[in-house]
């Protein structure tokens, strides 16, 4: 899961407003229960666990473990399946997996559930089709990230599975209007809720000069780029390719075997040794494959947080955030020459990229904040109407971007 908000009718936003939730408040802003079926995995940290993390400041917030606290919901996740789940859905997870395990699960006790939120798709679109197929009404709310890939993509236009969702919560005006346009979604029904971040947990503090600038991220990334853009330059790179999973391991190996320059490294860090990657730092290069989804936003989003300028590829799907000039600096897909001129800009202009590293921190602040995505998301749960006046540019923007 992980917000300006908006609705792709002409998908609108405005900036998050960044009031805290009293404690009194907890528990009660719901109407009636919602169950959370959130991507589970082995050794998930439970939402206690999670919640003590963050608040002994060793990793950000989990959006959905507020959103749980807001809500005084039920979160399937590991934990859950382990102690809670019914003896079918336990023998689903040993021949099918986790997702469809929780699928069973929520098919089994939705019904005593007033709202389901589904925080990805391999979830939520399988739930859908069982809803639709045996005529069950529930109030069903997907947060879908990339929903114009193939299997998603024809469930929602070939089976016709979103008439049984009431609402698709996006992080992308470029997906969402592909969902509007190409996979026939109702556009009353797609809301864009903004990327968000921990901004109290990614927060800017000050570092020493260095020639230090980093990457972060795996998917959707094209690191072969930015390694042809980096070699022989007088900086060192460092990439931070995220967690111990296959697909992690996987690109390391294959950016090993393309040969990294003797300026670059490659690493697997915890939370917090990030923040101390991205502090370190004199800004943030994110190299993106040219795909319709809005892949690197959590980077992005994290970086800006940290106040750092971010050189950014200008992709069909990464569209919603920084504005070129401002937050960081866009270069083309694939084309190591933009890139190198991009990064040596930064490094011989290092006043500029401090001005956009306090520009991008300051749109953080605005519109990315994690609890005003929790209030927004929860809201939509609600079914409360969100459609802040104005600011319909960005919408124009990717449905012209995209028709292109």
């Amino acid at each position: 899961m992980g917000a300006s908000c908006v609705r792709v009718d002409s998908i609108a936003m405005q900036p998050c407003h960044q009031a805290s939730i009293p404690a009194s408040e907890i528990g009660r802003v719901g109407d009636g229960r919602t169950l959370i079926l959130v991507t589970s995995y082995p050794g998930q940290p439970s939402c206690a666990e999670f919640e003590r993390q963050a608040a002994a400041g060793q990793r950000p917030r989990k959006d959905y473990v507020e959103l749980a606290r807001l809500l005084d919901a039920d979160v399937v996740d590991d934990a859950y399946l382990a102690a809670k789940s019914t003896f079918l859905t336990r023998l689903i997870q040993r021949v099918a997996g986790r997702p469809a395990a929780q699928v069973v699960e929520a098919l089994l006790r939705g019904g005593d559930y007033d709202h389901i939120l589904a925080g990805a798709e391999r979830i939520g679109l399988p739930l859908a089709f069982l809803h639709k197929i045996a005529h069950l009404d529930r109030d069903l709310v997907l947060i879908a990230a990339w929903p114009s890939r193939a299997g998603k993509a024809f469930m929602l236009k070939r089976l016709q599975v979103h008439t049984d969702l009431r609402a698709i919560v996006g992080y992308s005006s470029a997906q969402l209007e592909i969902a509007a346009s190409r996979l026939t979604v109702p556009r009353d029904k797609l809301q864009l809720l903004l990327q968000p971040v921990d901004e109290r947990f990614w927060r800017p503090s000050p570092s020493m000069a260095s020639n230090l600038i980093c990457s972060v991220g795996s998917t959707g990334r094209d690191y072969e780029t930015l390694l042809s853009a980096v070699s022989g330059l007088d900086v060192e790179l460092r990439i931070a390719v995220g967690s111990f999973d296959l697909a992690d391991r996987a690109l390391e190996r294959r950016l090993v075997q393309t040969g990294l320059p003797s300026n670059t490294t490659i690493r697997h860090l915890s939370p917090m040794e990030l923040r101390d990657l991205y502090r370190s730092s004199r800004f943030v290069v994110l190299p993106l494959e040219d795909v319709e989804s809005d892949c690197g936003v959590t980077a992005l989003t994290e970086a800006m947080a940290m106040g750092k300028a971010v050189i950014l590829t200008r992709t069909r799907g990464q569209i919603d955030v920084i504005e070129d000039g401002v937050q960081g600096i866009y270069v083309p897909p694939r084309d190591p020459q933009a890139l190198r001129a991009a990064i040596e800009h930064l490094v011989a202009h290092p006043d500029e990229a401090d001005r956009m590293g306090r520009a991008g921190r300051a749109l953080a602040e605005e519109r990315h904040t994690l609890t005003g995505f929790v209030e927004r998301l929860a809201a939509t749960l609600r079914g409360e109407p969100i459609v802040p006046p104005g600011a319909d540019d960005r919408l124009r923007a990717a449905t012209s971007s995209i028709g292109a």
